[in-house]
């Protein structure tokens, strides 16, 4: 296997470096990773200036490179130019040292890079930790990615569908097969002010779950669950969908 890994935490990251590690076993793995913190980037791209891709270094079966872009700008760059004669095989993207679970979906850069993947058509998994240590105590989050690797060789992921595997900071009970949880962050400023006194607002908050009855990957994470969850690129409300065309006939 060729291995494409990806972040939002930069090259230097332990997490994606102790990820890199643990992909060597199966075959080469190349890292293109920003150069530096990318965290809640989502699927934000570069598109007024040039990127510059930097060879890092080579060390065996691993390559090492950083981009002064965006985690997408990453996938894309690598891509078209690294990977521009054969596709990888695997699109990782993590390990981020903070989880991903419920709504951050829409806003990680970690989620990003992992999509981006998904758009090529490429097998691809985001892996995040509840931990937001700088080294963390990274064990069970690659014995969960290696078992879902596992899972993604024996299959074939349907069309348009990543997965996100999420990993409490303690030792997990086991892994859940779950839904993402739709919530909402709270109380998300602290106001402050500048050395001059003028009004700051610095972004803060936590996220608590919406209304619906079944729990998903929030409430299991926080039970102690590894939550691993299936995400698609469609985001069309299809059962809305003749609701609102009846409307627009009216």
């Amino acid at each position: 296997m060729h291995i494409l890994i990806s972040n939002d935490d930069g090259f230097r990251a332990a997490g994606i470096q102790e990820l890199a590690a643990a992909m060597l076993p199966y075959g080469e793995v190349t890292i293109v990773a920003p150069d530096g913190p990318r965290s809640g980037f989502s699927g934000a791209i570069t598109t007024t200036q040039p990127l510059r891709l930097k060879h890092r270094h080579q060390d065996g079966a691993l390559q090492v490179y950083s981009c002064e872009g965006t985690p997408v700008d990453c996938v894309k760059l690598a891509l078209n130019t690294v990977f521009a004669e054969k596709r990888p095989d695997l699109i990782l993207s993590g390990i981020n040292h903070g989880s991903n679970e419920g709504i951050c979906v829409s806003y990680s850069g970690t989620l990003g890079a992992a999509r981006e993947g998904c758009i090529y058509g490429i097998p691809s998994l985001a892996i995040s930790l509840d931990d937001t240590a700088w080294h963390p105590d990274f064990k069970s989050s690659i014995d969960y990615t290696l078992q879902v690797v596992e899972m993604m060789k024996r299959t074939t992921l349907p069309r348009q569908t990543m997965l996100s595997l999420n990993v409490p900071k303690d030792e997990p009970k086991g892994l859940k097969i779950c839904p993402m949880t739709v919530g909402r962050f709270v109380e998300e400023f602290v106001n402050s002010q500048d050395g001059r006194g003028k009004e700051v607002h610095w972004m803060t908050g936590y996220q608590i779950p919406g209304d619906d009855p079944h729990p998903g990957d929030w409430h299991y994470l926080r039970e102690g669950w590894a939550t691993l969850t299936p995400l698609q690129l469609d985001t069309t409300n299809h059962q809305y969908l003749e609701e609102l065309r009846s409307l627009a006939n009216r």
